[in-house]
């Protein structure tokens, strides 16, 4: 067994370990929502860390609280202090949290084969051999790589590292009663610690689902005899009140249960889940690269329970799991708590709540329970049952094999192209893969003078396999479009008309429309030498605009870029007057969105109308540049008037 002193010199290799694996993903590029969190946000892009700056940054969401995040936005904006928009930077930051976490992994494990084996002489030796193994096996495991290297899923490791650091606090204070000390302030201390998790991702609401899950397994033989009173009345403050609390807030809010923007319906969510659950633990214990990616818009949906027939089996087996670990919970504690952590873990985005079907980060915490199973099987269990020297030949293989899948997928993540083409080439039955295979391919069309006919090639093969996959895909039907105006042909009437069906009818949710190919259109014509007939384009828009499902961001998104082109393009004002309010109107917080406005009032000559909206954009100004472009055009629209 390793000595404590040992176990550190080991945890710093393991910790250096990690480095060297990740270090080629760290400059890769951002990606998707990092530019609407990061690259593109001018209130997180602070200058210094002056109280103002911190301050800005801290506010810099679009969203809403709770949806904001500030914690999460603040770090960002200190990195943007301190390094720009250097994306190593960013995400060394991230490395340096899941870092943090993994020692925070090794801590609480160690603590939690304690509570489990609380009173014998030799936990502490053996807790200290589980929680390294556990350790090596979550900093290394291949499932974390999009967590660490997409730097807007640091939401999600701040978020994790609290809830880890809270869990190990109320551990710590269990024990620590049951041994005859203080440790009410340890226990009482998990609160105020996940929330401040809470301000980086709402999943520090779990807690008390979580502590439920490790009283209920690792703790249910550690003595409350000492504080039995102080702590029931902990127990039924920190989980009784909120399972209840949260029970009767979700009940009268159905709100929360709003799928127009899902290409699913809450019956199909609820009854695919269980095999996405399954899928996770999969990707878990087989190290399979071509089962991970950032999109997992390829599972099947389960429209009954015996379509796809694994449906029912993945019900039936979560149900016999969960029997089996409360049966089992004191003769198998760490089984029991590995299956119910887990689920736990998941209750939020795996259960009802009109989320999308699967994504990796949303095992991050959740992993730790079913990894620590594995470890103590290697570890503890193959001792007893004197197969150790099978056991660990078996845990060094598998350990081996996610270090190397880990540094395979760090390096389809060193590069825009590496990480969009590894990603068709894994998931060719993915939509969403093959668009932006198919987008890639027509941006290197665009910046190219010969056009290659193997990119032509590549690109159409991408499209139409998404198109194969999703006959009505939005994007794929754009891109066909777009390719056809890279290449000066005019697009195919046919897709035009695809599209427009699709667009007037079909599901619009953020992803299934990448909304700036409506923009996107709009500069080709104000170039002059797009293929693309007015006729075909007001076409496209109207049937955008005709279907009510959009999102208010998005239909504000879509009327900016009629206005652009009404007012470059047509030079009808008055219609593009007509969009510049309706954007206004469909999302009025956006500063650009009322300077649109003010513009095309002023080019009308409605300078008093212009100095009115003036007003309410100044109230939205959020930086310096704003705020001078907006005094600005104030002062040239009183000099109008004054003519």
């Amino acid at each position: 067994m390793p000595s404590s002193k040992h176990a550190y010199w080991v945890l710093l290799l393991v910790l250096a370990a990690t480095i060297a694996v990740y270090a080629n993903g760290l400059g890769g590029p951002f990606l998707f929502d990092d530019y609407v969190h990061i690259t593109k946000n001018q209130w997180v892009k602070i200058e210094s860390l002056a109280w103002p700056d911190l301050v800005q940054a801290w506010n810099s969401s679009f969203s809403n609280f709770p949806s904001n995040r500030p914690l999460a936005q603040l770090s960002f904006g200190i990195n943007h202090a301190l390094s720009g928009l250097d994306p190593w930077a960013f995400k060394a930051t991230n490395l340096a949290i899941h870092l943090t976490t993994g020692l925070m992994v090794f801590v609480f494990t160690r603590l939690a084969y304690q509570a489990v084996n609380h009173g014998k002489e030799d936990a502490s030796e053996r807790g200290t051999l589980l929680a390294l193994a556990t350790t090596v096996l979550w900093l290394l495991h291949p499932i974390n790589v999009s967590t660490v290297l997409y730097t807007v899923q640091r939401m999600a490791q701040l978020s994790s590292l609290a809830l880890l650091v809270a869990l190990s606090c109320y551990i710590r204070g269990r024990i620590r009663i049951a041994d005859g000390k203080s440790g009410i302030g340890w226990m009482l201390a998990s609160a105020p610690i996940a929330i401040v998790g809470f301000l980086a991702k709402e999943n520090t609401i779990l807690l008390p689902l979580l502590l439920l899950a490790t009283e209920l397994t690792l703790l249910q033989g550690v003595s409350i005899s000492p504080r039995r009173g102080a702590i029931r009345l902990i127990w039924a403050i920190f989980i009784a009140l909120p399972l209840i609390a949260g029970t009767i807030y979700f009940v009268t809010h159905p709100g929360l249960l709003y799928y127009e923007l899902r290409p699913f319906t809450l019956e199909e969510r609820v009854l695919t889940q269980p095999r996405v659950l399954f899928s996770y633990l999969h990707w878990l214990l087989i190290p399979d690269i071509s089962a991970f990616g950032l999109f997992h818009d390829d599972i099947q949906i389960s429209d009954s329970l015996v379509n796809p027939p694994s449906t029912l089996v993945a019900i039936i087996a979560w149900f016999g799991l969960i029997l089996a670990a409360l049966v089992l919970r004191r003769k198998a504690p760490v089984f029991a708590f590995a299956v119910l952590f887990f689920l736990a873990g998941h209750a939020l985005e795996s259960s009802v709540l009109p989320l999308e079907m699967a994504f990796e980060h949303r095992n991050y915490l959740v992993i730790v329970g079913p990894l620590m199973l594995l470890a103590h099987l290697v570890t503890v269990s193959s001792e007893k049952h004197r197969v150790r020297s099978l056991a660990l030949s078996i845990g060094v293989l598998l350990l081996l094999s996610y270090t190397v899948v880990t540094y395979l997928r760090v390096n389809n993540w060193t590069s825009y192209n590496s990480f969009i083409l590894s990603a068709a080439e894994n998931h060719p039955n993915s939509a969403r893969s093959n668009f932006q295979a198919a987008q890639l391919m027509i941006t290197v069309l665009g910046k190219s003078k010969d056009r290659p006919q193997e990119i032509v090639d590549l690109a159409e093969y991408y499209l139409h396999q998404g198109l194969s996959v999703d006959t009505r895909c939005i994007n794929c039907l754009f891109g066909m479009i777009v390719l056809d105006l890279h290449l000066g042909k005019a697009p195919d009437p046919g897709v035009i008309s695809r599209l427009t069906d699709a667009l007037r009818q079909g599901y619009v949710g953020p992803t299934k429309v990448s909304l700036n190919q409506f923009s996107f259109l709009v500069k080709w014509k104000k170039s002059g030498s797009s293929s693309l007939s007015s006729a075909d384009l007001e076409a496209i828009f109207d049937a955008a605009l005709a279907n009510r499902s959009w999102v208010p961001t998005g239909e504000a998104s879509i009327r900016s870029a009629y206005r652009e082109y009404y007012e470059f393009v047509v030079g009808d004002l008055e219609s593009a007057l007509l969009h510049a309010r309706a954007a206004v109107k469909a999302w009025p917080q956006p500063w650009n969105y009322r300077m649109q406005l003010v513009r095309v009032l002023e080019k009308l000559g409605r300078y008093q109308e212009a100095l009115s909206e003036l007003d309410s954009a100044a109230d939205r100004a959020k930086n310096e540049k704003h705020k001078r472009e907006t005094a600005e055009t104030a002062s040239r629209i009183e000099h109008q008037l004054k003519k």
